[in-house]
């Protein structure tokens, strides 16, 4: 290969990288809709155990939203207001393009999305504040404890409308034993109604003991503590498996 194919190659390889991270940075920047459900490989090196692409999403969210708090925490303690800035635009950058490119995978999507914006939003309103009152004004210490107050009647009152908007006091397992008068049911991540994952034992119904249907299940909230399914209210007849992926729902206007 002579010197004027080698700049040619050279060339055409920097073409074609450029090509590729425009097309990513316009990925990331306006996702769309994807139509197949995200790959989560990472995810078993961490849990070792099976989840659903609802139970994935789920707790990608919840460890974006937690890497997001720590870094957010380690920079206002360091002083890096524009930091600070960078890491939060790049945060919702991130939060809004698994929001939008895999909503069709999230049970009870608008729940999710309210949930994980307002909670951001909390989060980048306590820091920004935190670091303009508590660092750069020098205020007294009383001021300290008035801005943490505000921050916490900020969540209670989050908490009150997304409860009273979102709350539900049931959700919906699938019988996946039948053992005696108690029926052991799959329930997924349901942030509506505080429930976390999981396999849950209850008493058992009639039409419940054919194994492997849809029950809708009353939750009993715990203090403190997520919700858990305490028993059936209803059964539904049609056969799943509480491990099949979550399919697509059908768009809608």
């Amino acid at each position: 290969m002579d010197f004027a194919e080698f700049l040619y190659s050279l060339g055409e390889f920097v073409e074609s990288l450029f090509s590729r991270i425009k097309n990513a940075v316009k990925s990331f920047v306006f996702p769309e809709r994807s139509q197949e459900p995200p790959q989560f490989r990472f995810l078993s090196r961490i849990v070792r155990q099976d989840f659903s692409v609802h139970e994935s999403l789920s707790m990608l969210l919840q460890l974006v939203f937690l890497g997001y708090l720590i870094a957010g925490v380690v920079v206002v303690y360091l002083g890096k207001f524009l930091t600070l800035i960078i890491l939060s635009v790049f945060y919702f950058l991130v939060l809004r393009f698994i929001l939008i490119r895999y909503s069709d995978y999230v049970l009870d999507f608008e729940a999710y999305r309210v949930f994980y914006l307002v909670v951001s939003a909390i989060a980048f309103v306590s820091y920004t504040g935190g670091y303009v009152f508590l660092r750069r004004l020098s205020l007294k210490p009383y001021w300290y404890y008035a801005y943490l107050g505000v921050i916490g009647f900020g969540v209670i009152l989050f908490r009150y409308y997304f409860k009273s908007r979102y709350g539900r006091d049931y959700t919906y397992g699938i019988v996946e034993e039948v053992k005696n008068d108690l029926v052991r049911v799959f329930v997924h991540d349901d942030i509506a109604a505080n429930v976390k994952p999981g396999y849950y034992w209850v008493p058992a119904v009639p039409d419940a003991e054919l194994g492997g249907v849809v029950v809708k299940l009353l939750v009993e909230e715990r203090v403190f503590r997520s919700a858990r399914p305490v028993r059936i209210l209803e059964v539904y007849m049609d056969d799943q498996s509480s491990q099949t992926e979550t399919e697509p729902k059908d768009e809608t206007e």
